[in-house]
């Protein structure tokens, strides 16, 4: 009996020991540089043009490499100001070499966009790869701020970062930072909410496999330094993927997928891969936190997966991991995922979220098909790509993946909403909303702004976008030719039907974003006050003239609503203030006619 457990304990030893080496041995990828990648042909008679549908082009890139990961955010939305913005490397038919960053601006909420300017075209070099970027709105000055990995010159090891404030003015400036040449092909940024502090993330690619945070409030200053808890031991020594950074009520929080060592991860001696963490601070990022993991074999109902979704699993030690962050209005954290059931092979995308009783997690979707996501324009580097967007309460909440079409060979994109009530009542999430629905072309390149726009009474938009090769009627075949950066408003309706006590008691002043937006010629402001107020709530062009008066009285406690008509205006953008006692809020519209 004695030798019977003796040999079972060794092989029980030994499976363990295993399955933590092939843990340390897996490798992260690094992105490509630009090198052609191999796609199959349609077999199909084209029949969608990518600019079909509700994707407009914003701009033309030079190839597809420009926002070819998952861990970017080309297109970013910053709620207050009503900001939206898309960076990527530009064409040569208007910018200097490969690596020439510019961004575009759209005014008018995602209706039309217009190019702004270069972001380092007084650089030194401009061998830019994968950009990234955020809007600061402190102060009422919005400032768009950019982040990339920089060639030296001809493989990863640089960073770059600029800016351009205000957003629009093209006023950019730019800097490198060479960095011993240690750091890898992605880098993130994200920035303050209650600050002008902005953030950006590089991790090393080579040993030791560190993550150095940095921070800034003028883009001269920059301070920099690798926080014990993102250290390369944290990591077994062997890396991570950078999913994400947040702040919200000036909270900051950082999410990697990576090798987390015993200490962080215990789970991690009988799961192979990495698993998805998040780490926080609350003092701008002088300390953060040990990395926080949930195991996600301990909540109900997502028992039976037993690895994150690899989405490139045919290639050895190497991995290939997707995953996104964002903090509810409870301050609890959601971290988007994909895991695999190994005992079937199926994978879903899924949210991990905190409550006050611990870690618990929902399907967002169950079905993804690796078969798709190896073909382009995303390279082979984009998998499922699940990333998530809040609205400015972090009450509302939209994840968009990419996944095969059922009734075509080819990937179309995908959104699902939820409205999160409170702790006790998460909300539920939408069926999937097929955003592309393209039978001919293969959408595997696609990302999601971080933020919402409100429009007003529970309706919200979402602004996804898209890659494809310009010209092309079927699925991508080059990714080294001209391509097209496109963009779409997505709206969708979060009403809300039920309350925990239901009873509807206001217990703040609020003002809502207009709705529609853009109109023409007649719109609604909703507004809510949580007792009796004088108000006055008026219209102002650009230049702060008065356009209208809407309210000017004593109004009573409750949710009110007033039609506002720009018969009589210029088509153009027009701010509306409340003021009622002593709150005072601003929102933005637009008229179109």
């Amino acid at each position: 009996m004695y030798r019977i457990t003796a040999l079972l304990t060794i092989i029980l030893f030994m499976g363990l020991s295993l399955t933590q080496a092939q843990n340390k041995n897996l490798v992260g990828k690094s992105l490509v540089v630009d090198e052609p990648t191999n796609v199959q042909n349609s077999v199909l008679s084209p029949t969608y043009a990518p600019a079909d549908g509700d994707y407009i082009l914003v701009d033309t890139m030079g190839n597809a490499f420009g926002t070819g990961s998952s861990h970017l955010r080309p297109i970013y939305f910053e709620p207050f100001s009503g900001s939206l913005a898309m960076v990527y490397r530009g064409h040569v038919a208007y910018a200097t070499g490969s690596g020439e960053l510019w961004y575009s601006i759209s005014t008018d909420f995602g209706v039309s966009w217009s190019r702004v300017a270069a972001i380092n075209g007084a650089a030194s070099q401009r061998m830019a790869r994968y950009p990234t970027m955020t809007i600061n709105y402190f102060d009422n000055i919005v400032t768009g701020a950019f982040a990339w990995p920089e060639l030296n010159p001809t493989a990863f090891g640089w960073l770059g970062y600029g800016a351009d404030q205000p957003l629009g003015s093209a006023q950019t400036y730019s800097d490198i930072i060479p960095g011993d040449n240690i750091f890898s092909s992605e880098a993130l940024i994200f920035s303050s909410d209650n600050s002008d502090w902005v953030y950006w993330v590089a991790r090393n690619q080579s040993a030791p496999r560190d993550l150095t945070f940095f921070r800034t409030q003028d883009y001269l200053n920059v301070e920099s330094f690798v926080p014990p808890q993102w250290a390369d031991t944290v990591f077994s020594s062997n890396g991570q993927y950078i999913q994400g950074g947040v702040c919200y009520n000036g909270v900051l929080y950082f999410a990697a997928i990576g090798a987390f060592n015993e200490n962080i991860w215990p789970a991690g001696s009988d799961i192979r891969g990495w698993p998805i963490g998040y780490s926080k601070s609350t003092d701008n990022g002088d300390t953060w936190s040990n990395f926080s993991v949930p195991d996600w074999r301990t909540i109900s109902g997502l028992e039976r997966f037993d690895q994150t979704f690899d989405f490139d699993s045919t290639d050895g030690n190497t991995v290939q991991y997707d995953g996104a962050i964002q903090v509810d209005k409870m301050g609890y954290v959601h971290l988007i995922t994909a895991l695999t059931d190994t005992n079937d092979w199926s994978h879903a995308v899924v949210d991990l979220y905190e409550t006050e009783n611990g870690w618990a997690g929902d399907i967002i979707f169950s079905g993804l098909d690796i078969k798709t996501y190896g073909l382009g324009p995303g390279l082979g580097q984009m998998g499922p790509s699940p990333l998530i967007a809040t609205d400015s309460s972090h009450s509302v909440m939209a994840v968009q993946w990419i996944n095969k079409n059922p009734q075509t060979p080819w990937a179309d994109v995908y959104l699902s909403h939820k409205r999160f009530f409170g702790a006790s009542t998460p909300g539920q999430w939408s069926e999937p909303i097929n955003l592309t629905n393209s039978p001919n072309i293969n959408n595997t390149a696609a990302h999601l702004a971080p933020y919402l726009l409100d429009e007003g009474n529970g309706h919200f938009v979402a602004f996804s976008s898209y890659v494809y090769v310009l010209g092309a009627t079927g699925p991508y075949s080059d990714t080294t030719a001209a391509t097209g950066i496109y963009a779409a408003r997505v709206p969708f309706d979060e009403i809300v039907v039920s309350v925990d006590d239901g009873i509807n008691q206001i217990n703040s002043f609020e003002l809502s974003q207009n709705y529609p937006n853009p109109f023409n010629p007649t719109t609604r402001i909703s507004y809510s006050l949580s007792e009796r107020s004088n108000v006055t709530l008026k219209v102002y062009d650009v230049l702060g003239n008065e356009v209208a008066t809407l309210v000017n009285t004593t109004k009573s406690a409750g949710n009110h609503v007033v039609t506002f008509g720009g018969e009589n205006l210029a088509s153009g953008l027009y701010i509306y203030t409340l003021k009622a006692g002593n709150f005072i809020s601003s929102k933005k519209m637009v008229l179109i006619k």
